[in-house]
């Protein structure tokens, strides 16, 4: 999930109605992932539909597109592409934890332990081709565009913010910042359900605050670690990587503390990542037979679910 910035981040609370008018692009996988992690049975397992097939993904996504839609909101979903090199560590690491943790389910299993089997089967969660493209098909099928990034969707929300078609990235991961988005709208899930959790972070307001620029706001988070040096520098928090930065420049900074560290590439890959620039932001009606081939006839949802979801967005296609 990337280098986790809160701590140095100014946080701007809004309310949904801010946003209203405005398109944000939404960090898929990002919120794929929410659901199929919190969307599941009692004993862990994902929701499935009668062929055995998680469903997690449609049941959190349909909901939740609708009802942002309903406050005016218009949202473009930004999928992942080929990750770099570089994160084939992290990817790594992240595959050993699901497999210790798919062990861990298993034990707990065999012992009845339904508390144990919910921790872990949680933490065995990944995104499948399949759900990758279900989630794709049903939002085409609702009228919502998608944009398929090259590399990674932060730099692809990123472009998009700073090419002026999006007011803000959606994603609850600071990545974003590292990538160069003007404005991160964090929470959104919350925002349907009258929460006040709803945040902006506004990146020239963190590096004003923090008196640095952007490439010595990524060398600060390298510092701490990223996806592309998981390990970071050892002993190098926020606090002493700030005053490192402020005193030197960022080839000094890195000589001082880690200079075994390739720190440039890095600097490159988050400020230089391939981007799809040949995309449509073009919102269209719902297609409801679409939905219902997909929802209904395939994966087992309700049609009364699906109608009042269709509505919603017929609805506002007209305002």
């Amino acid at each position: 999930m990337g280098t986790n910035l809160r701590a140095i981040c100014p946080i701007n609370k809004i309310e949904i109605e801010s946003l209203s008018g405005r398109w944000l692009a939404v960090d898929a996988h990002n919120h794929l992932f929410q659901f199929i992690t919190a969307i599941r049975t009692r004993s862990g397992e994902p929701v499935k539909d009668s062929e055995g097939r998680p469903i997690s993904h449609l049941l959190g996504l349909l909901p939740r597109t609708a009802n942002l839609i309903d406050h005016g909101i218009r949202l473009v979903y930004v999928f992942d592409g080929l990750m770099p090199e570089l994160k084939a560590r992290t990817i790594e690491e992240r595959r050993n934890l699901k497999i210790e943790a798919k062990k861990k389910y298993e034990r707990a299993k065999e012992r009845e332990d339904i508390e144990g089997m919910r921790k872990y089967a949680v933490r065995t969660s990944r995104l499948t081709t399949e759900i990758v493209e279900d989630s794709k098909n049903l939002l085409e099928a609702m009228g919502v565009p998608v944009v398929q990034a090259p590399a990674e969707a932060d730099a692809q929300a990123a472009y998009m913010v700073k090419n002026g078609d999006c007011y803000a990235a959606a994603s609850q991961d600071y990545d974003m910042l590292l990538h160069g988005t003007p404005r991160v709208a964090r929470n959104i899930s919350k925002a349907s359900r009258k929460s006040r959790g709803l945040e902006l972070i506004i990146l020239d307001e963190l590096l004003e605050n923090l008196e640095i620029n952007r490439d010595e706001l990524i060398a600060l988070a390298m510092f701490v670690g990223t996806d592309y040096n998981p390990d970071g520098v050892k002993g190098i928090a926020f606090k002493r990587g700030l005053k490192l930065l402020r005193k030197n420049t960022i080839e000094e900074a890195f000589e001082k503390v880690a200079p075994e560290l390739e720190w440039r590439p890095i600097i490159d890959l988050f400020k230089n990542m391939d981007v799809n620039e040949n995309y449509s932001l073009k919102w269209k009606p719902p297609d409801e037979n679409a939905l219902h081939e997909l929802l209904v006839e395939k994966h087992d949802l309700s049609e009364e679910r699906i109608e009042k979801r269709v509505e919603q967005l017929r609805r506002n296609f007209q305002v």
